[in-house]
């Protein structure tokens, strides 16, 4: 193509006799050739970044399905008491029931009814989580559920990583996650310091257990 553009510039030339057309049709023809380049490298580059964008997505959309993929096959082998085996079943102030224990164990503080008061609290199901479940909505696959807590407990600060990690399903100190566990979220939570190591504690738990699906 740009051959035969040569030679009807040159017999043009011959005809017109004039080199001054010449150069000036050289150099449309030079910026003409750049400019064609140019849109056409433009256009190139254009179309390796939309490639490049798609593949990077792509790539993204993989791995993130499969982590759905990944957290729904696991969240499918949860226990169905869950909440009541390792939530509801957990006792806490263990550290305070301890040096309780002893303290009752020296004559000074055999009978102490505070002790023994404080001590039989800390062993009664007042101080146990105990939930009750709301807004229950049920599908083919998923079941939801709203789990309020009935009444407040008193904790430490080992409790409260011991509710977290089970909660949270993560390792929070020396407490390590369940493998049956459903998808806990906190939807509220409220502590209150009641005095250097102690808090009472309130919160509203959201549920959600995913079946398998039936071959």
């Amino acid at each position: 193509m740009i051959r035969n553009i040569y030679r009807k510039i040159g017999k043009l030339s011959i005809y017109k006799k004039n080199i001054f057309f010449v150069i000036a049709s050289l150099l449309l023809l030079v910026v003409f050739v750049l400019t064609f380049s140019t849109y056409k490298f433009l256009k190139l580059n254009n179309c390796e970044k939309k490639l490049s964008y798609l593949e990077q997505k792509s790539t993204t959309t993989i791995a993130k399905r499969k982590e759905i993929k990944d957290f729904i096959e696991k969240t499918i082998l949860f226990d169905n008491d869950f909440v009541e085996n390792k939530l509801e079943s957990l006792s806490f102030l263990q550290d305070e029931k301890s040096i309780l224990s002893n303290l009752l164990l020296h004559p000074a503080f055999s009978n102490s009814s505070e002790i023994k008061k404080r001590l039989n609290f800390i062993n009664s199901n007042q101080n146990k989580l105990k939930f009750l479940e709301e807004n229950i909505k049920n599908s083919t696959f998923i079941k939801e559920a709203e789990l309020t807590q009935l009444n407040s407990i008193e904790i430490d600060e080992i409790d409260l990583q011991k509710i977290l990690s089970v909660i949270e399903n993560v390792k929070i100190g020396t407490f390590f996650p369940y493998d049956d566990s459903p998808q806990l979220i906190i939807k509220n939570f409220s502590l209150d310091k009641k005095n250097e190591n102690i808090f009472s504690l309130n919160m509203k738990i959201f549920k959600r257990e995913f079946n398998k699906k039936k071959a």
